[in-house]
């Protein structure tokens, strides 16, 4: 596969429906597996799988604005892929602070993904276009 900016906007775009999807229907799994047990008692784990369906949704939402960016000029494409770079820079920030301060468990794959769809969206707004 061609890493232009329309495939790279493809990628991101499904992989954020993928991941809302994930997070619907895994949400109490997810909750329990990032809070201590603790933390979980007394209805912490159903306001903590509540929130993660507007979380799945809120994914699914903008896995969808992205692959409506597809057929953008590859001026615009790119300005929307630096913006996600930036955007997902902020969510890697965010889940590695959260990981290292606090006693939430951020899983592992979840910060991979984050940090592969900014590295990948930086990479591709920002390279030089071929040469005809």
């Amino acid at each position: 596969m061609k890493m232009n900016s329309k495939n790279v906007l493809t990628v991101i775009g499904v992989l954020n429906i993928i991941q809302g999807i994930g997070f619907f229907i895994g949400a109490e799994t997810l909750t329990e597996q990032s809070f201590p047990s603790e933390l979980l008692v007394g209805g912490g784990l159903v306001v903590g799988t509540a929130m993660h369906w507007p979380l799945s949704i809120a994914c699914i939402v903008i896995g969808i604005i992205i692959l409506s960016t597809r057929s953008l000029e590859m001026k615009d494409a790119k300005k929307v892929l630096l913006s996600i770079g930036i955007a997902y820079l902020f969510f890697l920030i965010n889940g590695l602070l959260q990981h290292l301060t606090t006693p939430v468990n951020v899983p592992m794959p979840a910060i991979g993904l984050i940090a592969f769809i900014s590295i990948l969206s930086f990479y591709t707004a920002l390279k030089k276009p071929p040469k005809p």
